[in-house]
């Protein structure tokens, strides 16, 4: 079961919403359990206290933004999904350092909405994937949740995951085959990174959740911008 905690602080808008996502997840054989509330500290007082696996979050309230919500569940180490649900696309771009997995538009949910809860079912379903990779100390097993991004360093591939950096023998190109499917992307041809960690965009580079500035391939530039922004709706 998947457990949701919805947000907004008009009430008819938060019963819509909860509608249409109670009946998304059911047309694709979800068993959901859904938390409604218009009142932000309500909403955080509850994710803190329970497993939650999603949450969508209003941007715009009063005395507790969505924002706000989303910068003290990033001081308590949320490991759920934020999804930020905006009348305001120019907030957007703002809110990336708080890592949302998505972005929904108020006046575009019905079209939206089908998309992001399909990566939520897919991401949820991939959380215990697990990469492989052989170091000269040993043999190590991560979850691909874990991994920021790829670096290539020579004849070697450099794995930057969340708490150390390790190195390894491989090619970009099966790493980019084997985990596109799995939200990576590759920025330029030394990098192959992990969406969920871009923190902003950009004329031309890309900063990671762990400050790490990565220049935008040039002749791909627009491709790969689009294919993020699509990732993060």
């Amino acid at each position: 079961m998947i457990k949701i905690v919805v947000c907004d602080d008009e009430k008819k808008i938060l019963n819509t919403l909860s509608e249409k996502i109670s009946q998304t997840f059911l047309n694709k054989d979800m068993e959901i359990e859904i938390f409604e509330t218009t009142s932000p500290t309500e909403a955080l007082e509850y994710i803190k206290s329970n497993v939650v696996d999603v949450v969508f979050l209003d941007i715009d309230m009063p005395i507790l933004s969505g924002m706000d919500i989303a910068e003290s569940l990033l001081n308590e180490e949320y490991k759920g999904l934020l999804i930020f649900v905006t009348s305001h696309d120019s907030l957007v771009y703002s809110s990336f350092k708080y890592h949302p997995f998505g972005f929904i538009r108020k006046s575009y949910f019905d079209d939206e909405i089908e998309e992001v809860i399909s990566r939520i079912i897919d991401e949820i379903s991939h959380r215990d994937c697990i990469f492989t990779y052989k170091t000269n100390d040993g043999i190590y097993r991560v979850n691909i949740s874990e991994i920021v991004y790829f670096e290539s360093e020579s004849n070697y591939l450099l794995i930057h995951l969340t708490d150390k950096v390790h190195k390894f023998r491989g090619t970009m190109s099966q790493l980019e085959m084997e985990l596109s499917e799995n939200g990576f992307i590759r920025v330029q041809k030394g990098f192959l990174v992990n969406q969920k960690y871009i923190e902003i965009i950009r004329k031309d580079e890309i900063v990671m959740s762990d400050n790490t500035i990565i220049s935008i391939s040039r002749t791909n530039k627009e491709v790969i911008k689009e294919k993020i922004m699509r990732y993060m709706r």
